[in-house]
């Protein structure tokens, strides 16, 4: 679930993050550092624990409370990217509410580390990884894999605005972020001030087999070049032309949709011309770009990889879900896809991508369990880029149609992560002080 995800790790001066949850340290200018010590498992509170630093405001007297900030990936810690994302939190905000941020479990510099996943495919959501890098992860993190999925984060949430004696929150969650917000939401409706839920992954979850994301992805590619008089090719024909002459459509995936970040190249200027060139045999642009936007070299302590699959493979339904034949059972949901609503990618696509390649493999686990409520009641700020290849806008529609009191405000031109747009700063600057 994406996020998100590739934001530039700036680690904060914050070596003392680790005192005791009822003790704070200053660790870095107006704010101030603790330990939120949690169960791994909530069933065994005397079992193993994990220890997730979190870094707190001094305004602890904001006159609209607590804004607690959260990271996507999954696999994003927060502690190292406060000073990073505060410059997309207005100035008019911080000054009225106490700015949180903390590591999820499993991330950061106490998160999982799989060296041969990390390694392989970094940060990535699409790109196929090895199936030895998947098994050595999962024994690496040993028969507590069950217990990093997003419930777990939310009960840990919710052990923090405790911690922070607090009697609500306001959630600021960007691509999967805005998953774990909303899932807040649903769970713990009545300790929510408001939700801010940037780039949506809807909280009823997404297909891993990507058909909704892949078609949205011609609808933007054709969107961009009309809107770009230098664009006289037909991106979505070309991309398509790659995809069934030998170019990895995870590859293609992974690539467009960081170059949509807002962070990277949110226009999407240029990519056309790339495209039209590598078909016609001139595939410099291709590899060039292949090589700027990959989530490849990031490090676990920005990135876990290990937690990404954790995560992923607990939260999503997959085609194999109580199955005893897995691939079977793969293989028949493969069969039953419509090649024209995966276009301009192909069905060894929607096969060969992480979610898919990776769970396939994944033990047996917990699987995560969400509240049966479905529709979110806490006010709401849906923020969309139009040029988003990571969510399709209709996730974010979805999750409009499915909340009480909701604004949904799609910014044109935008890509991943809107609050990066100044634009997007504006509609929440609006939001949550008026």
């Amino acid at each position: 679930m994406r996020t998100i995800r590739l934001l530039c790790a700036l680690v904060l001066a914050c070596t003392a993050c680790s005192t005791p949850e009822t003790e704070s340290s200053p660790c870095t200018q107006g704010f101030r550092c603790t330990t939120l010590h949690v169960p791994l498992d909530r069933q065994r509170p005397d079992g193993p624990s994990l220890d997730l630093s979190v870094i707190a405001a001094d305004n602890v007297d904001a006159p609209r409370g607590v804004l607690l900030l959260l990271t996507g990936g999954p696999g994003q810690p927060g502690v190292p990217l406060l000073r990073n994302l505060r410059r997309n939190v207005h100035p008019d905000v911080l000054r009225e509410y106490r700015l949180v941020m903390f590591d999820q479990r499993g991330t950061g510099s106490n998160g999982i580390n799989c060296p041969a996943l990390q390694e392989t495919v970094g940060g990535s959501d699409f790109l196929t990884p090895p199936a030895t890098a998947v098994d050595e992860c999962a024994q690496r993190i040993g028969p507590g894999l069950g217990y990093y999925g997003t419930p777990d984060t939310v009960e840990d949430i919710e052990q923090l605005r405790q911690s922070l004696k607090v009697d609500r929150l306001t959630l600021d969650g960007t691509s999967y972020g805005s998953f774990t917000a909303a899932q807040y939401g649903l769970k713990y409706p009545d300790h929510v001030q408001a939700l801010v839920l940037d780039s949506v992954v809807p909280h009823k979850g997404f297909d891993p087999l990507g058909v909704d994301l892949m078609a949205a992805s011609g609808e933007i590619l054709e969107a961009t070049c009309r809107q770009d008089v230098a664009c006289t090719t037909d991106p979505v024909e070309d991309l398509a032309w790659l995809v069934q002459n030998g170019v990895s459509g995870t590859d293609l995936m992974e690539t467009l949709s960081v170059a949509s970040l807002n962070s990277v190249n949110p226009s999407l200027k240029g990519i056309p011309a790339i495209l039209h060139a590598a078909r016609n045999g001139d595939d410099a642009g291709l590899k060039q770009l292949f090589y700027k936007t990959t989530s490849k070299g990031l490090t676990y302590d920005t990135l876990s990889a290990g937690l990404h699959m954790a995560t992923l493979c607990s939260d999503l339904r997959f085609p194999w879900s109580g199955k005893p034949d897995r691939k079977a059972a793969l293989d028949d949901a493969i069969r039953r896809l419509d090649p024209k609503q995966l276009y301009p990618y192909d069905v060894a696509t929607a096969r060969s991508q992480l979610m898919i390649q990776g769970c396939l493999r994944w033990p047996a686990a917990r699987v995560s369990t969400y509240p049966p409520e479905q529709e979110l009641l806490p006010r709401t700020l849906i923020l969309h880029g139009s040029n988003d290849l990571f969510c399709p806008l209709d996730w974010a529609r979805w999750e409009e149609a499915h909340a009480r009191d909701a604004k949904l405000v799609v910014v044109p031109g935008s890509g991943h992560s809107v609050q990066r747009d100044p634009r997007g700063q504006e509609e929440v600057r609006e939001f949550l002080l008026h």
